[in-house]
């Protein structure tokens, strides 16, 4: 493989760990799919390095304490006069548990959690990419969508407080003619001091006068402060009403 090619597979092997969106926007010369797909080869392998003699250690050092255990219980029965075989029921428990060392390693150690995590996430990227659907790395994808998630929630809250202040507080709607509000080939205005949920362009608006529907909805500074229009015209043709809103005119 030339030195190119092979610079380029590596970068592609680190750069698949990153959460997919940002895909688009490293190297195109970056094989991402089938970096991903050694990296998850990769990530399994070693989370197979890190498990097997981690297991090892835990299921000896299970079995010694074990072993202690069953001594030292027989210890204390021989000296305090019970028969001598019936230690043979405390020892008799000591190969199960030795045989649960497994999931006592991957459930209840560090490096069990850490085994679990490379060859879970690393057998599934690896599968993942080999069907042409390679993913990012599960951690690294879950802390930038919560990230993302915040970043978001916090651009709103400051956009909601940006538009509060130009708003001001909230009052009244108030009703002026199409001519009054500059905007022609319209029978009302409805002036209000907050945007309406569900009134949007086509809308139909039932009123105690009758049915209008909602035009181009309009944004406008009055009195320093930040208004939204909606011109209404009455509903007298015969299109159908696929969405419509109740309201009552001050």
């Amino acid at each position: 493989m030339p030195p190119r090619d092979l610079a380029a597979f590596l970068g592609a092997i680190a750069a698949s760990l990153l959460p997919r969106r940002l895909w688009p926007r490293l190297p195109a010369a970056f094989p991402l799919t089938g970096g991903a797909l050694a990296a998850g080869l990769l990530t399994f392998f070693l989370g197979a390095a890190v498990g097997i003699p981690g297991f090892l250690q835990h299921a000896a050092h299970l079995s010694s304490s074990l072993n202690d255990a069953t001594l030292q219980a027989a210890a204390a029965q021989v000296a305090s006069g019970m028969r001598a075989g019936d230690s043979k029921e405390i020892a008799f428990h000591t190969p199960g548990m030795v045989a649960l060392s497994i999931f006592t390693f991957l459930l209840m150690t560090p490096k069990g959690w850490l085994t679990l995590y490379l060859v879970g996430s690393g057998g599934f990227r690896a599968i993942a990419a080999a069907f042409d659907d390679a993913v990012g790395d599960p951690l690294l994808t879950a802390g930038d969508a919560a990230w993302t998630r915040w970043r978001r929630g916090r651009r709103a809250e400051r956009s909601r407080a940006e538009r509060d202040a130009l708003e001001g507080p909230e009052v009244p709607d108030r009703i002026v003619s199409g001519a009054a509000a500059g905007i022609p080939g319209c029978d009302l205005v409805v002036v209000a001091s907050r945007r309406k949920p569900g009134w949007t362009r086509g809308v139909a608006v039932f009123t105690g006068d009758g049915c209008y529907r909602i035009g181009e909805p309009q944004e406008r500074t009055i009195a320093g402060r930040l208004r939204t229009l909606y011109p209404l015209t009455a509903h007298t043709d015969h299109e159908a009403i696929r969405q419509s809103v109740r309201y009552e005119i001050p």
